[in-house]
């Protein structure tokens, strides 16, 4: 009965989504990085492009979302699951991050008004972390039997392959630094 008020949120719901997508295409490419570098994703994903991008992140994210796409026919409503899911447990982790990173911070800040800041931000960040971790336990509790699970199920599979990744070039560094060493033994100096 309040024409206005649908459009106000249809076009409110549009700009939030776009704006969560932007960031992945954004984000992800340089997040992949770093955990390349860290080596808990394959080192290609930290190699930068022509135009000075990760342009390997940018793919795998592409391909990975016609990959959805294409598994779930393009229903909207099946994929919002799991992109809800998706978007609030990336709010809820970075502000609880941003909290941890002002906590740890405020612990050696001796100047007044820099420690006032700080206390401000971590009290920003923590409200924030709280109103998305809530939403993020409705969303679960509510939707996990319409697909939420499924992104669930997915971040631990990734968790799981990223910590086998890590463990992979770990073996192998322990290898070529054994294999360094035992060329070192033997050869004359």
């Amino acid at each position: 009965g309040f024409p206005a008020g649908f459009y106000l949120i249809a076009v409110v719901t549009a700009l939030i989504l776009l704006l969560a997508a932007n960031t992945a295409f954004n984000g992800f490419p340089v997040l992949g990085s770093v955990l390349a570098q860290d080596r808990y994703l394959p080192r290609q994903l930290h190699t930068r492009g022509d135009r000075l991008a990760f342009s390997n992140g940018i793919l795998f994210l592409a391909l990975a979302a016609v990959a959805f796409v294409v598994a779930f026919d393009a229903e909207v409503t099946q994929l919002i699951q799991l992109y809800i899911v998706g978007v609030f447990v990336s709010f809820t982790l970075s502000q609880t991050g941003m909290v941890r990173h002002w906590t740890r911070l405020l612990r050696t800040e001796t100047d007044p008004d820099a420690r006032r800041r700080m206390m401000r931000a971590r009290v920003v960040n923590a409200v924030g972390m709280v109103m998305t971790g809530t939403v993020l336990v409705v969303v679960l509790a509510t939707k996990f039997t319409s697909g939420a699970w499924i992104a669930v199920v997915v971040m631990v599979v990734l968790f799981v392959l990223m910590k086998l990744i890590h463990r992979h070039y770990r073996s192998v560094e322990l290898e070529l630094r054994e294999a360094a060493e035992e060329d070192d033994g033997v050869l004359p100096s």
